[in-house]
């Protein structure tokens, strides 16, 4: 049993420290900004409305980190690197769940997709959604 809980032990720490080696490795490759009209979940973020500036940061792992600060909010959000080159119209994606917003896409120089948790789909009322919401996101700062 004790070996068992070192084992586990083990196996977190050397993930935690693969993390923090493929951080700071990470280049940024894009800066934002945007403002949230309403409030909306990204994750389990409850995102009040406001003001909020972005960094995506590329590590070598294939891995691109978000970091999200603004309107007493400080997020990071860990995604596999993003897919297909952007449309072209930076945008965060929002859809409206009953009343609910949720982040569900982000489009600056890539395109990422973020799923929507257990948590805030059993806060959404069942119904059917309405259609998505782009919210402009402006490059640079």
């Amino acid at each position: 049993m004790n070996l068992h809980k070192r084992f586990a032990f083990t196996l977190a720490l050397v993930a935690v420290l693969g993390l923090t080696a493929a951080a700071a490795s990470a280049a940024t490759v894009t800066k934002a900004t945007f403002t949230l009209p309403a409030q909306a979940y990204w994750d389990t973020t409850l995102l009040p409305p406001g003001d909020y500036t972005l960094s995506i940061e590329r590590s070598n792992s294939g891995v691109d980190v978000i970091n999200l600060r603004g309107e007493g909010i400080a997020a990071m959000f860990m995604t596999a690197a993003g897919s297909a080159e952007s449309s072209g119209h930076s945008c965060l994606k929002v859809d409206d769940l009953n009343g609910t917003y949720v982040v569900r896409g982000l489009d600056a120089g890539r395109s990422y997709k973020f799923g929507l948790s257990k948590a805030v789909r059993n806060l959404s009322l069942r119904g059917a959604a309405q259609p998505p919401v782009a919210i402009p996101v402006s490059a640079g700062m």
